[in-house]
């Protein structure tokens, strides 16, 4: 799954007509990218399944049907229905969120993640993401993976506004997600009915246009951005990377509503 798209407004003006943050923003998927990233799949000594990004997050889990922990309050349940295939049921503090298919195609060089995740506020989410074999093989999950395409439908709009002077007030709606505060650096807690206990945002204005944030858990970083506006105030562009990962970015382009 992929991780939920943080974003944040600079110390500017509280006036709305001169932030260039502030409005409601909406991801143009055609000019995002969100490939190049890895992952990796090997066995324990138990015979358990070890999932790595190659940054923060890792864990062990089996194909029986039983729900292992992930990463986040999260957790996964593994099911096989086929040689190669596989269902996924996808739970967040012990409730059901979301269900997945996963399969590896017949030459074992492609590895696809279908999933459909239900949304705090009752609609769904359909995502595919595919991913070309690196390594192992020449079937199965075991060996590293990049991602070469993906397509999702959320979330795809989040709102910005200030509602006094050096404070930020950041909303995706169908998360039912928040986060408000000053842009001082300090880490600004994130809430929602799916957002991890500890998570929060900090943020540092680079210049009228442009900002870097971070997201910690716990204290603990999970991922920077750099995030711009351009020049007529139109398009924001949000360049992401997870700790150790920099040579894998990704970067997720917004229009102005």
């Amino acid at each position: 799954m992929l991780a939920t798209a943080l974003l944040v407004l600079p110390a500017l003006s509280a006036v709305a007509a001169d932030n260039p943050w502030v409005g409601t923003w909406k991801l143009d998927l055609a000019k995002s990218k969100f490939t190049g990233d890895t992952f990796t799949y090997s066995k324990t000594p138990a015979g358990l399944y070890h999932f790595t990004d190659g940054s923060v997050v890792g864990y062990d889990f089996a194909i029986d049907g039983k729900d292992y922990p992930t990463a986040f309050g999260r957790s996964t349940a593994w099911t096989a229905t086929a040689d190669n295939a596989w269902t996924t049921v996808y739970s967040f503090n012990g409730k059901q969120i979301g269900t997945g298919k996963v399969a590896v195609s017949y030459d074992g060089k492609e590895l696809t993640f279908n999933d459909t995740t239900t949304k705090p506020d009752g609609s769904e989410s359909h995502d595919v993401s595919v991913y070309k074999r690196l390594t192992g093989g020449p079937t199965g999950l075991v060996g590293k993976w990049v991602s070469t395409s993906v397509n999702i439908s959320a979330p795809n709009t989040y709102v910005v506004s200030s509602p006094s002077d050096g404070v930020i007030h950041w909303e995706i709606s169908e998360y039912k997600e928040t986060v408000e505060g000053k842009t001082d650096g300090s880490d600004l807690p994130i809430t929602g009915p799916t957002v991890p206990q500890g998570l929060t945002l900090s943020i540092k204005v680079l210049g009228p246009k442009k900002l870097t944030y971070t997201v910690k858990i716990s204290g603990k970083e999970t991922g920077t951005s750099v995030q711009t506006v351009s020049g007529d105030g139109k398009t924001l562009t949000d360049v992401s990377w997870s700790p150790g990962k920099e040579s894998e970015k990704s970067t997720a382009v917004y229009t102005k509503q």
